[in-house]
């Protein structure tokens, strides 16, 4: 092969590396608009439970309330109880918090499983902002699904924000991204505001349960934000031990007397 034919091929390669690129953004920022042109047709995902149908019996709801990692909470076996998601992909605590009076305060449950805070947390701030900011204003969101969860006679069960899995921020996600040291501080700040909620609710440490079970992180995550199956099993040995407690106590309609420690 001489040097034209060589420079030809290396050209043809080029070309084709660089249509592939641009195919592959093409595709990310069309998906892109269309989750935000949705987004802004139903910026709270009112409709995503809309016209479901529960079953109409008197055994105690459950109801799984927050982000990506509620909504994929599979449900514990425990016939004592009756399971709920009302989980949405993607939202942050502000979100959830508006849709609370659409999507909980309806269904009167006995108990409400909040886990969420991560989508506030992986965002690099605005101009307007700081990090400081969306930490504070993440927890104060928690705060007021608490309150608006008790007004409605529901024992509150708090999960803390899951670890981070293993590995590194994908690459077209690094330029909105925090990176990964400022979310596992994000973190940790709002774990430890949480945890001054345990008088209040009960206060289910998953954080420090995944932790410890998996150290190395990959045993129980799917990805950097999300854990599997295996994970949410680990989850619901803990949860069931919560959920039988309170169930033997008779304890549905407030957390006064449970003790979250034990």
């Amino acid at each position: 092969m001489n040097k034209l034919q060589i420079f030809c091929v290396t050209l043809l390669l080029l070309l084709l590396a660089s249509l592939s690129a641009n195919l592959i953004l093409y595709q990310e920022l069309k998906n892109t608009f269309i989750n935000l042109y949705q987004t802004s047709l139903n910026p709270l995902g009112i409709n995503k439970y809309k016209n479901q149908e529960l079953p109409n019996n008197q055994v105690p709801k459950v109801v799984f309330f927050g982000d990506s990692r509620a909504n994929g909470w599979r449900f514990p076996q425990n016939e004592n109880f009756q399971f709920i998601n009302r989980g949405i992909s993607g939202q942050t605590s502000a979100q959830t918090l508006l849709r609370f009076e659409e999507h909980i305060a309806p269904l009167k449950p006995q108990i409400i499983v909040i886990q969420l805070g991560i989508n506030d947390l992986r965002m690099l701030p605005s101009n307007s902002k700081t990090r400081s900011d969306i930490v504070n204003n993440c927890q104060q969101n928690i705060a007021q699904i608490i309150e608006l969860s008790q007004r409605i006679n529901a024992t509150v069960i708090l999960t803390t924000v899951f670890p981070l899995g293993s590995g590194n921020i994908p690459l077209k996600y690094r330029p909105f991204w925090a990176s990964l040291s400022e979310m596992e501080q994000s973190i940790s700040e709002v774990n430890q505001y949480l945890n001054s909620f345990q008088n209040q609710v009960i206060l289910f440490d998953a954080y420090a349960l995944l932790n410890s079970e998996d150290p190395g992180k990959t045993k129980y995550y799917r990805d950097l934000l999300h854990i599997n199956r295996q994970g949410y099993e680990l989850l619901n040995q803990e949860l069931n031990k919560i959920l039988t407690k309170i169930h033997a106590k008779s304890n549905i309609k407030g957390y006064i007397d449970y003790e979250t420690n034990q």
